[in-house]
């Protein structure tokens, strides 16, 4: 019996062992695969991107890369086509985002407060945010088209002047932000709308009671409740905008007069057309850079904010 015993705790105890271990160790192992993309998908290719910003890259695959050191990111404080991309990119983003984060908050509300039984307006209005880009980028060529373009249709049944739209200089930039703005204002649409779906109904009847208007409530309840929502938002957004490119590719192709080039269509330009790949990757991780030290603030205000 004392054998049978011992013969069979050894298979226990081993039994045992393999179960604490799996349970100590399961978790990583399921999360292996997920690192691994991770590490496929984003590490590496940011790895690369900085070797390649500090060499200089030759489009022949058979020539050596040169080291440069920070010769690329100097460059950045010469090139003047970098500047103006830069600027276009900051003025994009500026109004686009505020656009559409006033569109979005106004849209929000008014379904919440009114209409907010009609959830089939709620569909239709998150459609464009549903559709590919480049099928957004096309339709809207087609609008602005100035031969047999919708737009141009009204407006010469309106009596108005015909215009070029994509293909002017003072309205390009103009075309490009209506275009973006029709397409991510249901963004921010359905983040505010789900903000104000979660906020706490006893202040606003306390606030009702005190006799203050409903402009008041806005100001002092809606918004600082919405304050973290808000944040991610435009977090997102702004992100988004600074890598704007099939809108600028399709429409404009950075025209005319460069109005409209950003810094995604430049980087592009310069990889493929100039063939400089170490360049490019300088200024890709100057648009890593700006994104991140905006990522933070927007974390530490939205962190302040609760």
């Amino acid at each position: 019996m004392l054998k049978s015993d011992k013969g069979t705790a050894a298979p226990l105890r081993l039994g045992r062992g393999m179960e604490q271990w799996s349970e100590r160790h399961l978790r990583y192992l399921m999360l292996a695969p997920t690192v691994v993309i991770l590490l496929a998908l984003t590490i590496f290719p940011s790895i690369y991107m900085f070797y390649a910003a500090v060499h200089r890259v030759s489009p022949n695959p058979d020539l050596p890369w040169t080291f440069v050191g920070v010769d690329n990111f100097a460059r950045l404080l010469t090139d003047g086509q970098f500047q103006v991309a830069l600027r276009n990119t900051v003025v994009f983003t500026v109004v686009a985002v505020s656009i559409e984060f006033l569109l979005g908050l106004g849209l929000a509300l008014l379904l919440d407060k009114f209409i907010r039984r009609l959830t089939f307006l709620k569909t239709v209005l998150m459609i464009p945010m549903m559709l590919p880009p480049i099928a957004v980028a096309i339709t809207w060529k087609l609008i602005y088209e100035p031969q047999f373009g919708v737009l141009n249709e009204i407006m010469f049944r309106l009596g108005l002047p015909i215009q070029a739209w994509a293909g002017d200089v003072n309205l390009a930039m103009f075309s490009i932000i209506v275009a973006d703005v029709w397409q991510w204002t249901p963004f921010i649409f359905l983040l505010m709308l789900a903000g104000l779906a979660s906020l706490p109904v006893e202040p606003y009847e306390a606030a009702a009671l005190d006799g203050a208007s409903s402009w008041r409530q806005f100001w002092d309840l809606t918004i600082p409740f919405l304050k973290p929502v808000i944040a991610i938002a435009l977090l997102l957004r702004v992100m988004d905008a600074l890598r704007l490119f099939d809108l600028v590719f399709i429409l404009t192709g950075g025209g005319p007069a460069d109005r409209t080039k950003v810094l995604s269509l430049y980087i592009y330009q310069v990889a493929y057309r100039f063939a400089d790949p170490g360049y490019a990757a300088a200024i890709s991780l100057f648009v890593l850079f700006v994104t991140i030290v905006l990522s933070t603030w927007f974390m530490k205000r939205m962190r302040l904010a609760e």
